[in-house]
């Protein structure tokens, strides 16, 4: 199908959030379309529990706790407050967490299309066929102050959940300060901005887990409809060196947690240094980019090598108008880095570097444009043109330690089952 029978086709089912009926529906639909290929399709289910939303609203509603006890009970609100501090980073690092656990189960599924050309090394290409819920917290305007925000502390700026990190570690601080004997006006002010910002965050949070799903044509419609058509092309005319495979991820929004149920899955036949991975993520509207780094914790980079050949992509082909990008979110393509995989991600983006209409209710299929979607798939087919050449005199993608990357492996967000039953 063309990029946009995939967007419209997708759209249409609507309220596709991950573990819903809409859900499967779509996942089957994608099943179907890609059978004709003659490549062997599958549909692997999974539990997860993917409203992130939710799992932080209970860390700040401990923080919160802890923060109103600490005054009469210093030693007590500490403890719930380090208990919060570390659910939260828990969660950010592994997926598991106390928050997370106390959010509803759901089953969600993975569209693979596996390779067939038997090439030593694995090209992943994936993108996430759910969508997101419309909270306010995904109004242009808070996007934007984000945006800003990021841009004023630089590539070592936190994510939002940084912040959120950075307030449970100031009410903490103020915790033993109280247990010190610290006590009177000063201490109280300085308890005050952290407490507040837990209640605009429990408020804000609180509305996104329980919003309407949105339409997703952008986000991420248009990514799954770039990364069908790039797998397309690549079959067309096979890689020389890679073996290609399709990963359509469920609970995408969740965290990218379908990508990385199929990633351990496959611990023993997909990993570093045989195994790279390129995820779309939303294509429909604005210049091709490139993600030099991503994370909703701390910022992780994505693979240099990768990076160089992306920058040079662009600079041979200035028609393309792509630019790199660093990201405060979560890419189809992040728990691979995580894992320590050669993986990057492209995709489109406006020139405040957000994806457009992005969990908003207006994101349908008449607001993309085709011409932005073929784009991120021209400059895709380029990029693995020059992984393919690269690979020339090289078996693999050497793995590498760049400054300040994390050392700890991220882990999937979903419960202990490995199949719905």
């Amino acid at each position: 199908m063309r990029p946009a029978e995939t967007i419209a086709s997708l759209a249409s089912f609507e309220g596709r959030g991950a573990g819903t009926d809409a859900e499967r529906r779509a996942a089957r639909w994608l099943a179907t379309q890609l059978s004709s290929s003659q490549r062997d399709v599958r549909l692997e289910p999974f539990w997860c529990r993917p409203n992130w939303a939710l799992a932080h609203a209970w860390h700040s509603v401990l923080g919160l706790a802890g923060s109103l006890v600490a005054v009469s009970e210093p030693r007590v609100g500490g403890a719930l407050v380090l208990v919060a501090l570390l659910s939260l980073l828990a969660d950010g690092a592994t997926g598991i967490s106390l928050g997370r656990r106390l959010t509803p189960e759901r089953a969600s599924q993975n569209v693979v299309l596996e390779g067939a050309s038997g090439q030593r090394v694995h090209l992943i290409i994936t993108a996430n066929y759910d969508v997101g819920r419309t909270g306010l917290v995904y109004r242009d305007r808070l996007r934007s102050a984000a945006t800003w925000l990021a841009g004023i502390t630089g590539r070592v700026g936190p994510g939002w959940l940084g912040w959120l990190a950075v307030a449970l570690v100031w009410l903490l601080v103020v915790a033993v300060l109280r247990v010190d004997g610290d006590k009177g006006t000063t201490i109280g002010v300085a308890q005050l901005p952290p407490t507040v910002g837990l209640v605009l965050a429990l408020a804000l949070l609180l509305e996104q887990g329980t919003a309407r799903f949105g339409p997703g044509a952008n986000d991420n419609a248009s990514g799954v409809a770039a990364a069908v058509a790039l797998a397309g092309a690549l079959n067309v005319s096979p890689s020389r060196r890679l073996e290609v495979e399709l990963v359509l991820q469920g609970a995408g929004d969740g965290g990218a947690i379908g990508l990385r149920h199929f990633l351990r899955a496959r611990r023993e036949t997909h990993r570093a240094p045989n195994t790279i991975v390129i995820g779309i993520a939303a294509s429909g509207q604005g210049s091709p980019c490139w993600f030099h780094s991503d994370g909703t914790l701390l910022p992780l980079g994505y693979f240099k090598q990768l990076r160089r050949l992306a920058d040079g992509v662009a600079s041979d082909n200035p028609h393309l108008k792509a630019r790199p990008q660093r990201g405060r979110g979560t890419s189809p393509a992040l728990p691979a880095r995580s894992r320590r995989l050669p993986a990057i991600a492209v995709g489109a983006l406006d020139q405040q570097g957000l994806a457009t209409r992005s969990h908003q209710a207006a994101d349908t299929p008449e607001q993309v444009d085709a011409g932005s979607v073929d784009r991120v798939v021209e400059f895709g087919l380029l990029l693995v043109d020059a992984i393919d050449a690269y690979l020339i005199n090289r078996p693999v993608l050497a793995p590498e330690r760049e400054p300040g990357e994390s050392s700890t492996p991220d882990e999937a967000p979903e419960g202990d089952r490995a199949t719905p039953a």
